[in-house]
């Protein structure tokens, strides 16, 4: 912040230098708790207000300058004043009458009681005191003053409160108020102290008392003023100040400096601090003789906040955040903003435009160092003399909403006094919009009331998900213009690089050493974590949350022998499936699918997967997004089965966390109403993550209904969301008939390109369907001999030839050997074959077509 102008009448400090008195407006309403605190002027003097309101009032061209409180009618802090205010020489007053300027209610009588004292008695008048003013005299002698046109008079009421509350002459005294704000005018003013933390506060007390309602509507209509107001805020001393305090005693009274280098940070964390500059005089003057002043006595004797205080500026702090890039650029660019708004105000340009809105949103997952940077926010608002503290006050919903009429816009002002010359940051934002919260709707009304009525007074940051952050700020017009798109800031998520340099990092600020094999055994750890990521992932938050259970199951294998590093033996099982193993060979991956009639177009893509992973191993980029498929084929051609299969050997080779299989058709999907659709279709992804969603008969999701009303088409759209949400944790096997298949892909153009691999599932030969049928009856105890195997395939081919379009391939060979089954108990009767000796079709055990 630039240095206050010179003034004639002595040096200023920052709490009053940006003072700008009114011009048509009567009174001038000055507020806050550092009314009664002392100030430290650039000459490095300690003054009161007092003393610098006449230096104000004096600079601005006022030569009759009249303090006034309740204990204190009148009195002045120059000569000149005082003269100003003693009446001209006149004509003598007749006896029994009083000056025309304090006539009352009888004119300029005087009614006296009779002199006790006779003749001669009482006080020599050239030694006499002079009489104490009564209320209704002080009332008469300032309205006097605020009418005179002689010269420009400013009256200041020292202590408003009090004056407005107590002052017997309450009724004369609220009617002059209403007189001077209807008279109007920029000749005369009226100051008036009110110690009250809010302009709102302020109102509230005024609207109380029920007495002086000119003024109150005074007050409203300067908190609907978005410039110009004729108010201002008069709260604790800034950084500069408190560090001219700390010269002034260490050159007065020998107060001594630890290390010079962490004095900014120091002054920093004071003025940082609600307390007073005379606080801040006593508490220092009370150290022991001997003792310096550092950031860690301070911390010793509770007067800066808990934790230990970071030396850096706001700018390296910033620039040492692990990610972030979007972030620092937004912030740097608002940094060297508000210095060019400043240094244009020093200029004398731009004072009179309404300024922008310093209101942020911050969007991004959890975990994202959203409240860091609002609390760097709050100390780079500071630091450019757009907030006297910048202090951080974190609110949830609960702390804003109540669940009664009357009590949320209490809690959400309670709120907002807190945060006052500060941030007030308000994750989870969205949820006040949210149908749920019926109160909710009242705190924002609160909020947007509060922004204006305390402009430059506190900043908002709203934090919460990217969409629900968007349904915030469309739920309430007024919030769009307190919140532009410029300033809507998105954290993205943290890279999986960036995830190993915050567990390494949290690891390190615990004191646990880690094993070179650790540390690589963590990149595999992270890169897992985020390629299996949800929408509630917790980023830097599950990074710190990791690095406390690695410690705590460090802890417990050591046993207090602390000198052992952490191993990869450390790593909680949660996350094993994450560390890396040796690439599956091509054998191994088809291990399963062998046992498998058939199927060559399958164990080509399994073929090509194993490749491509050995090839990303080998550059150690580590793997991929397994891919969407399309399984084409008629039935029983073992879709199913192999989409089981294939999410098993997705686990084995790495792809997949689980590689679990859930089925679902349209009836798993599809809701017959509006809304539940995608909420159905979005339960199924959620309960196949990591593994493989299979969707059998997909093109029916696109078939609408007779009569129309069809929500096929929401589940389609909500799955193509979902699979980009998810890419990496999730694989969609979407199956059915070629031709069918072709017109569910020409529905959604998204989905085409969604889906990378076609594998086709042709009908099975008469031979591949025998030996389908052979390797069944193998693994239920049976032998299939050549003549009933003959038997069996003529048997199949008839059943094709007769029923092409719907033959059951697998399933219609699964129908058969159960058929078959039947057949044989019939013909062996009550005499089985011995225990354990394999029982042996015969051709007669095979049906004909027919049968």
């Amino acid at each position: 912040m630039a240095p206050p102008r010179p003034s004639r009448y002595g040096p200023s400090a920052e709490r009053l230098a940006g003072l700008t008195l009114p011009a048509g407006d009567p009174l001038f309403i000055l507020h806050g708790q550092g009314l009664d605190d002392v100030f430290v002027g650039h000459d490095h003097r300690r003054r009161g207000v007092e003393e610098l309101l006449w230096t104000l009032l004096r600079d601005a061209g006022f030569a009759h300058v009249v303090f006034s409180s309740l204990s204190r009618p009148l009195y002045f802090r120059d000569p000149v004043s005082r003269d100003l205010a003693r009446p001209r020489r006149r004509s003598p007053v007749p006896a029994g009458r009083m000056r025309p300027e304090l006539r009352g209610p009888l004119g300029d009588r005087i009614l006296r009681a009779p002199d006790p004292g006779g003749p001669g008695a009482g006080d020599d008048p050239r030694t006499a005191a002079p009489a104490t003013l009564t209320d209704e005299h002080r009332v008469m002698m300032l309205d006097h003053f605020m009418r005179q046109t002689d010269h420009r008079t400013a009256v200041v009421l020292g202590h408003a409160e009090e004056s407005l509350r107590y002052d017997r002459a309450g009724r004369r005294l609220a009617g002059a108020l209403a007189d001077w704000v209807e008279r109007g005018g920029d000749r005369n003013l009226c100051v008036l102290l009110f110690r009250k933390h809010s302009l709102q506060e302020v109102a509230r007390f005024v609207t109380d008392l029920r007495s002086v309602p000119r003024l109150e509507s005074y007050l409203y209509d300067q908190m609907q003023r978005p410039t110009g107001r004729s108010t201002a805020y008069v709260g604790h001393p800034h950084a500069a100040e408190v560090e001219r305090l700390v010269h002034l005693l260490r050159v007065r009274h020998g107060l001594r400096i630890e290390d010079w280098r962490e004095l900014p940070a120091l002054v920093r964390a004071m003025a940082a601090m609600p307390v007073t500059l005379s606080n801040w005089q006593s508490r220092l003057r009370g150290l022991p003789r001997g003792a310096a002043l550092s950031l860690a006595e301070l911390h010793r004797r509770e007067w800066i906040g808990g934790g230990s205080e970071d030396t850096r500026g706001v700018s390296e702090r910033l620039a040492a955040m692990v990610g972030l890039g979007p972030v620092k650029e937004h912030l740097e660019g608002l940094r060297w903003t508000v210095a060019a708004d400043a240094g244009l105000r020093a200029l004398g340009h731009g004072g009179d435009a309404e300024p922008a809105s310093p209101h942020l949103v911050f969007t991004g997952n959890p975990g994202t160092g959203k409240t860091t940077v609002a609390r760097l926010v709050g100390e780079l608002y500071r630091d450019q003399g757009l907030l006297r503290r910048g202090h951080l006050v974190e609110a949830e919903v609960p702390d804003l909403v109540a669940g009664f009429i009357g009590q949320t816009a209490i809690r959400t002002n309670e709120a907002v006094d807190r945060a006052l010359d500060g941030v007030l940051f308000v994750d989870e934002a969205y949820r006040l919009s949210d149908p749920e919260h019926s109160y909710g709707r009242q705190a924002i009304d609160t909020l947007l009331s509060r922004m204006e009525n305390d402009r430059g007074r506190f900043v908002l940051i709203a934090a919460g998900y990217p969409d629900r952050m968007e349904e915030f700020l469309a739920a309430n017009p007024g919030l769009r213009s307190r919140f532009p798109a410029a300033n809507v800031i998105h954290f993205p998520d943290y890279s999986p690089a960036e995830l190993h340099a915050i567990l390494l990092g949290r690891l390190s600020a615990l004191g646990l050493p880690c094993t070179p094999a650790l540390e690589e055994a963590l990149r595999d750890v992270t890169e897992g974590m985020h390629a299996t990521r949800g929408a509630g992932f917790g980023n830097g938050r599950a990074m710190r949350d990791l690095a406390d259970e690695m410690k705590a199951r460090w802890a417990r294998r050591v046993r207090a022998v602390v000198g052992e590093p952490l191993t990869p033996e450390d790593v909680p099982d949660r996350c094993r499936t994450h560390l890396r193993r040796p690439v599956a060979t091509v054998e191994e991956a088809l291990a399963e699918l062998d046992g498998l009639v058939g199927l060559a177009p399958v164990k080509e893509l399994i073929r090509d997967l194993v490749d491509r992973l050995r090839l990303r191993r080998h550059q150690g980029t580590g793997g991929f997004p397994p891919p969407h498929m399309l399984f084409v084929g008629p039935p029983g051609t073992g879709k199913t089965t192999v989409a089981r299969l294939t999410g098993r050997v997705l686990h084995t080779l790495g792809l997949l966390a689980r590689g679990h299989l859930v089925e679902v058709t349209r009836a798993e999907l599809v809701a017959g109403f509006e809304g539940r659709t995608a909420v159905r279709t979005q339960r199924a992804v959620r309960s196949a993550l990591d593994g493989v969603l299979f969707v059998d008969e997909a093109y029916s999701l696109t078939r609408g209904r007779p009569g129309g009303g069809d929500f096929g088409t929401e589940a389609v759209d909500t799955l193509t969301r979902e699979m980009d949400e998810h890419r990496g944790r999730l694989v969609v096997v979407a199956a059915g008939y070629p031709a069918e298949m072709d017109g569910f892909l020409a529905r959604n153009p998204g989905l085409r390109s969604r889906f990378t691999e076609r594998v086709t599932f042709p009908a099975h030969t008469g031979p591949e369907l025998v030996e389908i049928l052979r390797r069944t009856a193998a693994g239920q105890g049976y032998e299939l001999p050549g003549p009933a195997a003959d038997r069996a395939l003529r048997r199949l081919e008839r059943e094709r030839a007769a029923h092409p379009a719907d033959f059951g391939n697998g399933r219609a060979v699964r129908v058969l050997l159960e058929r078959m089954e039947a057949r044989l108990a019939r013909r062996l009767g009550h005499t089985p074959a011995a225990p354990g000796a394999p029982l042996a079709f015969a051709p007669e055990d095979v049906p004909d077509a027919d049968g």
